[in-house]
């Protein structure tokens, strides 16, 4: 815990959310040159990591790289703040950490074996952790709202995580009423909508850490 109570490595930590982030993009933008015939508008982003996927080393590095820093934002997150907002914005941190250490494990452990749905026990599996994802992304969207609005100096944090939620909503609605030919597209709001959130928590984080820094000196 002493590690993590270093402000300069906290600080540099606090960077790690907007790399995670540049990693994700890079599985998906390698992951797509690598895969012949991938369609982004309809396949899954999974199907860039399936088992039998053409793409799946270059993806999987990219997105383990991904997992692995994105893991070590959250938690160091969550260690520094989870006392210095208010509990509520505290649990968002910690249904924020759960679910990437699920979103990481579980679909490093649980890959697509084919691109689409194979129906295994595997494919099966990646659908629960998907569902998990989702879920405990929700949680810790809403308590990040909730908490953010609350304070006096980060309102627009909240509104970023309400924005956050309206698009995993508007996701989610589309999933389900737009035509399999448009999937891609719907699940992409989706993911990249969080991805996009962790980037700006990270460099809150960081501009956060820095002015008490300033003010210290």
């Amino acid at each position: 815990m002493k590690f993590f109570k270093n402000i300069h490595v906290i600080r540099t930590l606090s960077l790690f959310g907007i790399i995670g982030a540049v990693f994700y993009f890079a599985h998906v933008i390698f992951g797509r040159i690598f895969y012949e015939g991938y369609n982004p508008f309809s396949q899954a982003i999974s199907d860039l990591t399936a088992i039998s996927s053409p793409s799946r080393n270059i993806a999987s590095f990219f997105s383990f790289l991904y997992g692995i820093f994105t893991v070590i934002f959250s938690i160091s997150f969550l260690l520094y703040f989870k006392s210095k907002i208010n509990k509520i914005a505290a649990l968002g941190a910690l249904f924020f950490c759960v679910m990437n250490l699920v979103s990481f494990l579980g679909y490093m452990f649980f890959p697509l074996t084919e691109s689409g749905f194979a129906n295994t026990f595997q494919d099966k599996m990646h659908m629960v952790v998907t569902v998990l994802v989702v879920l405990f992304t929700v949680i810790a969207i809403i308590f990040y709202s909730i908490g953010f609005l609350k304070t006096s100096n980060y309102k627009y944090m909240g509104i970023i995580s309400l924005c956050t939620f309206a698009a995993l909503l508007i996701g989610v609605i589309l999933i389900n009423n737009l035509p399999k030919e448009y999937f891609g597209i719907a699940e992409r709001i989706n993911v990249y909508s969080i991805i996009i959130f962790t980037g700006i928590l990270s460099l809150w984080m960081f501009n956060f850490i820095r002015i008490r820094m300033m003010d210290k000196k």
